[in-house]
């Protein structure tokens, strides 16, 4: 069992414990020592965790972009400066190039062939309190949005093989129906997110890349969802600059001569 953390204990709920829900962590349950691929340089690393973060942390540390403009760019100011989970630098970036072990659901997909279109990716994996509350979001804006392609990118944990069937019955269980991407390896996740800085927290992280190929919003791990629920101020309030970016983004026109995505 592992729980994701909010160093900044923001959106909390109230103590309660989720067994086996909390597997989206970057480090794992505690205490744990967990090599992230085979034969790499970087074979493993351990991170102790007491049952009070385990507690404690059960919502996001986020980036939520604010709409920017092709010359500039903006994160919530929320996130510390300094927060390693806020991917701020990363706003304005041309999207690296996926590198997925298979697609169920789906064809196979390339940001050069979706240019033109807005993209959502979110990466999920069983046992994850915190996709349970993001993937029904992802999945109703995949249905209102004809025009956003919508990418649930599953990454085991820890990295090994896992069957077909095994995945879209977890995707079914977790309320979304839209492709799947399966990063058995972590390889694409370590270009986006891990590899870029070592004191990365989560891996359950959100992109949405616009119709040019560059990342545009970026949302660092754990949950974001409407809710009226006090203790979720900040899942609702990181909801809502989702909903604000991809409006942003779908009411945008390509731009000629503008940098491609790889």
């Amino acid at each position: 069992m592992g729980v994701e953390r909010d160093p900044t204990n923001a959106c909390r709920e109230a103590p309660k414990i989720y067994p086996f829900e909390h597997a989206c962590t970057r480090h794992g349950a505690p205490p744990l020592l967990f090599a992230r691929g085979e034969g790499r340089s970087k074979l493993g690393f351990m991170r102790t965790r007491t049952w009070l973060s385990m507690a404690l942390g059960l919502c996001s540390v986020v980036a939520a972009a604010t709409p920017i403009s092709l010359q500039s760019s903006a994160v919530a100011a929320e996130a510390p400066a300094n927060d390693p989970d806020s991917g701020a630098e990363l706003i304005g970036t041309p999207a690296p190039a996926w590198s997925f072990d298979r697609w169920l659901r789906s064809r196979p997909m390339n940001l050069r062939a979706l240019r033109g279109k807005v993209v959502l990716m979110r990466w999920w994996t069983e046992q994850c309190h915190f996709c349970r509350s993001t993937l029904p979001v992802i999945e109703q804006a995949r249905k209102d949005h004809a025009d956003l392609v919508v990418i649930g990118v599953f990454h085991p944990k820890p990295p090994r093989p896992v069957s077909d069937r095994h995945i879209e019955e977890i995707a079914d269980h977790l309320g979304y129906e839209g492709p799947i991407a399966v990063d058995q390896k972590w390889k694409t996740l370590d270009r986006y997110w891990l590899a870029a800085n070592p004191e990365r927290n989560w891996t359950s992280v959100s992109f949405l890349i616009d119709r040019e190929g560059r990342i545009r919003w970026v949302h660092g791990g754990g949950e974001f969802h409407p809710s009226q629920d006090p203790a979720h101020a900040k899942c609702d309030r990181q909801y809502r600059d989702f909903e604000r970016a991809l409006a942003t983004l779908l009411a945008e026109s390509p731009q000629v001569g503008a940098q491609s995505a790889p």
